[in-house]
């Protein structure tokens, strides 16, 4: 068996395993809404192969994980890391107008950070329309680490796990 049937019986084996259409439609629609909300829809472009190949990516890479620690299903806080990072590395949405404002040249790290911020409040059941002075400025944190600087699926997955971690103690925002 050469190398090619080799990675094509490997994708089938993936595709199989895990719902690849359900977590492909449901990132595309959250992609949707979030371009939408920003009124940018008609301005960019969703690469639908590069977005597979980032849910692809995905599933490989927990795959092999949960091989390697020996588990069946992963926590959360992993599945928000190891998705937001593939995401980001494929960078499945491009903009296609040349006049957008310079605030769209990050648009991949911008609309994650939107979905994973949404997904992590929802989960936390943090209004996302909070006053907590402390979220803004974790939010605006994370946009610019996704912009320019380095992060791993672990380095996520410590994060959004430190984020639950806080949001278990009642600290007052200005304190």
């Amino acid at each position: 068996m050469d190398s090619k049937e080799k990675e094509r019986e490997h994708i089938l084996y993936l595709l199989n395993k895990y719902d690849f259409e359900k977590r492909y439609m449901n990132l595309l629609m959250q992609i949707q809404d979030v371009l939408e909300g920003l009124g940018i829809l008609d301005k960019v472009y969703i690469n639908t192969d590069l977005l597979g190949q980032a849910v692809l990516n995905y599933f490989e890479d927990v795959d092999r994980l949960k091989e390697f620690e020996g588990i069946e299903r992963t926590n959360e806080d992993k599945i928000y890391g190891y998705e937001t990072f593939w995401l980001l590395r494929d960078k499945p949405i491009q903009v296609t107008d040349n006049s957008m404002p310079y605030e769209y040249l990050y648009i991949n790290e911008k609309v994650f950070t939107c979905i994973l911020i949404s997904k992590m409040l929802r989960e936390a059941k943090i209004s996302p329309d909070s006053k907590n002075s402390r979220l803004m400025i974790f939010l605006k944190l994370l946009y610019y680490n996704f912009k320019f600087r380095n992060y791993t699926q672990q380095s996520l997955e410590m994060m959004i796990t430190a984020f639950f971690c806080g949001c278990e103690f009642s600290i007052p925002a200005e304190a």
